[in-house]
């Protein structure tokens, strides 16, 4: 039986408040706008244009206006609701040599699909690749999660929501036997049709679920500091408390974001939490938004006051932040996104945003 281990060392800094604009003024360049119900953004490595994947099942890539469908994945993606579909992608460090791309949608039924295909000719996926890793089942039609990304370490991590409903019911976050709320983590480069991590809290199944690397998320987006290898993460709120979390590299055995026990910064429903508890870097209100929008850390050139900050935005406000954990303190970039879906970072480090109605821009000084 597992016993909850009572740790609470804080791995990030203490919340703090939102603040002025950035002294250097930003705008938006758009480059497409005929992406329909855009999810995710990500890009091939050693490749300039972005790839977004569609609710519906399609993933596309937009080069020089022009959108090209690389895979049609409709006759598996079920979007039934308003946060089902195709959720997530991420493609392999060693894409060149290996092919290997990797998807997160809900199927017919609901359930959530971690699905690797292997490249085919132009970046097509190749037909007849597919082979799943995961399958979980979801036992409400929300919260599903959807992040794919890849490590420092080279491991894929997946994020996977509490399961749905409100309040996570099942307490599903802060029980290590289900991966519902949790950050998961596998190697895809071993192992049929993965491996377990030997360093994963649960390595050997005996507590707890072996692909588990954090619990206690909601649902949860999440990208990695392409310099430091720490992890920053949104976690959107069971009322008024949006979250942004951080994870140093090497993180601690077991992070446990807190979800049930508290939301956001305020106490929910009190228990004893498991592993190492990390506290939000900063949380905001409805006066600022109600949904947080993951980013990235600005790691390009061109924009010189936005280097080493994290960049995020919120869906229903349209507002654009960056943040340095160092203050902790919101800082609004003056750009406006009405219906934010996803922000991504090219090879170079510049920052992409496309928002749910299919504009995709990028951010110039």
């Amino acid at each position: 039986m597992f016993r909850p281990v009572l740790t609470f060392t804080i791995a990030a800094v203490a919340f703090g408040a939102i603040t002025g604009s950035t002294a250097q003024a930003l705008s938006l360049t758009t480059i497409a706008t005929k992406v329909t119900s855009p999810t995710a953004l990500t890009f091939r490595p050693d490749n300039q244009w972005p790839v977004v994947t569609q609710r519906n099942g399609l993933v596309v890539a937009i080069a020089k206006g022009k959108v090209n469908v690389l895979a049609n994945l409709t006759d598996r993606v079920g979007q039934q609701g308003g946060e089902r579909g195709l959720l997530g992608i991420a493609y392999s460090p060693l894409y060149k040599d290996n092919g290997f791309v990797f998807v997160n949608y809900t199927d017919a039924a609901g359930d959530t699909q971690i699905v690797r295909f292997r490249k085919g000719k132009y970046g097509h996926f190749l037909k007849g690749s597919a082979t799943t890793l995961l399958s979980i089942r979801q036992p409400y039609a929300n919260h599903n999660g959807g992040q794919l990304a890849f490590g420092p370490d080279g491991f894929l991590y997946v994020g996977i929501g509490d399961g749905g409903s409100g309040g996570d019911p099942g307490n599903r976050a802060q029980n290590p036997n289900t991966l519902l709320g949790k950050i998961l983590r596998i190697d895809v480069n071993a192992g049929t049709p993965y491996a377990i991590p030997s360093t994963n809290p649960f390595a050997d199944g005996t507590l707890g679920q072996a692909p588990v690397w954090a619990m206690g998320v909601r649902n949860p987006g999440f990208s990695f500091d392409t310099r430091t290898g720490s992890m920053w993460i949104i976690d959107p709120s069971q009322g008024s408390d949006e979250e942004v979390d951080w994870i140093p590299n090497p993180a601690p055995p077991l992070p446990n974001l807190g979800w049930r026990a508290f939301d956001g910064t305020k106490p929910y429903t009190p228990q004893p939490l498991a592993g190492t508890v990390i506290k939000p870097v900063t949380s905001y209100g409805t006066a600022y938004g109600c949904n947080p929008v993951g980013g990235v850390v600005y790691r390009g050139k061109t924009i010189r006051k936005l280097r080493s900050n994290y960049v995020f935005g919120d869906s229903c406000s349209g507002r654009i932040w960056s943040i340095l954990r160092k203050d902790a303190k919101l800082v609004d970039t003056g750009l406006h996104v009405p219906n934010l879906a996803a922000i991504g970072q090219d090879p170079a480090g510049e920052l992409w945003l496309i928002s749910q109605q299919g504009q995709l821009s990028t951010i110039t000084p």
